[in-house]
């Protein structure tokens, strides 16, 4: 990537984390800057020639879970599209106890007389 495109493409990227400050409430937009910062850090520590492949975890409380919606994901994914092809692969695991809670809801649905629609 040259020069000219880096720069143009960290315009792109200032201006969008603008934009999300501006409308995501600030719970939100506080866990998207702590995601931000650990894959800088992942990123760094590559470069750097970690012997983690440059993986970091960033802890998610349970409140943290319900915040990262798929829609702060997709924003997520463009923020770190605007990065550049770094090879960059993000992974968002909340464990066994986010299955066992996904399970249990789909099963209040269905006694429910619902269709999770989600499975």
């Amino acid at each position: 990537m040259d020069e000219e495109h880096f720069l143009e493409r960290a315009k792109q990227f200032a201006h969008r984390l603008a934009e999300l400050q501006n409308r995501l409430d600030p719970d939100s937009y506080d866990l998207l800057l702590r995601i931000l910062r650990g894959i800088n850090d992942a990123i760094v520590h590559r470069r750097d020639g970690g012997s983690d492949s440059g993986s970091v975890d960033v802890a998610f409380s349970p409140r943290d879970q319900d915040r990262f919606t798929p829609a702060l994901s997709r924003e997520l994914e463009e923020l770190t599209s605007l990065l550049g092809p770094h090879g960059l692969r993000l992974v968002v695991d909340f464990g066994a106890e986010q299955e066992r809670d996904r399970m249990e809801v789909e099963a209040i649905a269905r006694v429910s007389g619902m269709d999770p629609g989600w499975s």
